[in-house]
C-alpha cells in the first residue's frame, strides 16, 4: 500500500507517522522492519527492491521515503520509473512518501493515487488558517485532556502560528490549569512569547480611555525592557488600523470583512471594532495627527520620549476631544 503524506503542519504530519511507526509494532519490530530512504536519492530499482523486502517477524514493513519529488526537474523516465514502482509494492509493504509541502493537484504523484484508488491513499497535512488556528487550539488542548476559554485560544493563536510551538505551549497551559479552563492570564503568565499581549492590553486600554490601566500597561512595557520608540510605533499602528477600521465598518462592512481587507488576525480585528464604536472618525484623526505631531516633537527632542507617550495616553482620555 502506499500512503502520501504532504503539507507544511509538520507536528500533525510527524503525527501520522509515528501512528505508522507504532503500527509495525514495537521497537524491536521496528529496528527491523522499518526503513527511511532519502527520496532524493533513491532509484527506482532501490525503491523496488526495499519494498519487496519481507517482513521479519512482523505483519508489515514499513518504508519512509522523504522528498522523493522534492526536486523541482526530474527527468520525466525516471519520474515514470518511480510511479511504476508504485504499481508493484507488495501487501505486506506500507510504502508511505512524506513530502514536507504541499503537492498541487495536478502533481504526478497525486494523480497516479486518484488512478490507483485501491493501491494508496493521501493525506493531507495544511498549515491551519487564522481564522481556524483558536479553534485548532481548543481541539489540541482537548488531545492533552484540558479545555482553553475561546478567549484565550485566540490570545495563543494572535502570539504564535507554528504548530509545533503552539503544540508545546498548549501543552504546558493544560498541565498548568490542573483541569479548570485555560484563561488569557495563563497565556499572559505562561508563554514566553507573550509580550504582545501586554502591549495588545495597552492599546486596548486605550481603545477603552482607560487612562489608569493604560499608564499602567506602559511603564509595565518599558519595565519589560521595551523601547519607547517602539511602543510609540505600535501605538501609531494600533491607531491607523482603528482608523481604517472605523472607515470600513461606517461603509458597511462588517468587522470580519474589514479585517480581511485589512491584513487583520481574527481575533485583532473583532478587538479593534469593539474599540473604534467608542470613537468618532474626527477623534481618531484627530489621534492621528497629535501623534505625527509628537513623532516631530520626539524627533526635534522638544519632548522626551516617554513623556510624549504619557501625554498621548491621557489625551486619549480626555472626553472633550471634537
Amino acid at each position: 500500500m502506499v500512503i502520501v503524506l504532504h503539507g507544511e503542519n509538520e507536528l500533525e504530519l510527524q503525527e501520522a507517522l509515528r501512528e505508522l511507526r507504532e503500527a509495525v509494532g514495537d521497537a524491536a519490530a521496528q529496528s527491523m522492519n522499518v526503513s527511511v530512504l532519502d527520496g532524493r536519492r533513491v532509484s527506482p530499482a532501490e525503491l523496488q527492491a526495499a519494498c519487496a523486502a519481507m517482513p521479519f517477524l512482523a505483519a508489515r514493513r514499513l518504508i519512509i521515503v522523504e522528498g522523493m519529488f522534492a526536486r523541482e526537474r526530474r527527468r520525466a523516465r525516471e519520474e515514470n520509473a518511480l510511479l511504476e514502482a508504485l504499481s508493484v509494492v507488495p501487501p505486506t509493504t506500507w510504502l508511505v512518501l512524506v513530502e514536507p509541502r504541499t503537492l498541487p493537484e495536478d502533481h504526478p504523484l497525486l494523480r497516479w493515487i486518484a488512478a490507483h484508488p485501491d493501491l494508496g491513499e493521501v493525506r493531507h497535512f495544511p498549515l491551519p488558517s487564522p481564522r481556524a488556528l483558536p479553534e485548532w487550539v481548543m481541539a489540541r488542548a482537548r488531545r492533552y485532556g484540558g479545555t482553553f476559554t475561546p478567549q484565550a485560544a485566540s490570545a495563543l493563536a494572535a502570539l504564535l502560528t507554528d504548530p509545533r510551538l503552539l503544540d508545546q505551549e498548549i501543552h504546558k497551559l493544560v498541565i498548568w490549569a490542573a483541569g479548570r479552563p485555560v484563561t488569557p492570564q495563563d497565556v499572559e503568565r505562561l508563554v514566553p512569547y507573550a509580550a504582545p499581549i501586554s502591549l495588545f492590553e495597552l492599546t486596548e486600554a486605550l481603545g477603552r480611555r482607560d487612562v489608569h490601566r493604560a499608564l499602567a500597561a506602559l511603564h509595565r512595557l518599558l519595565a519589560e525592557g521595551e523601547h519607547p520608540l517602539g511602543l510609540f510605533g505600535m501605538i501609531v499602528r494600533q491607531f491607523r488600523f482603528m482608523l481604517l477600521m472605523k472607515e470600513q465598518l461606517e461603509d458597511g462592512l462588517s468587522p470580519a470583512e474589514a479585517g480581511n481587507l485589512l491584513g487583520l488576525h481574527p481575533y485583532a480585528a473583532r478587538k479593534i471594532a469593539e474599540a473604534v464604536t467608542a470613537f468618532s472618525i474626527s477623534q481618531l484623526e484627530a489621534f492621528y495627527r497629535n501623534l505625527a505631531e509628537l513623532d516631530v516633537a520626539i524627533k526635534t527632542g522638544q519632548i522626551p520620549d516617554v513623556v510624549a507617550l504619557e501625554t498621548f495616553i491621557v489625551s486619549v482620555g480626555r472626553r472633550e476631544i471634537p
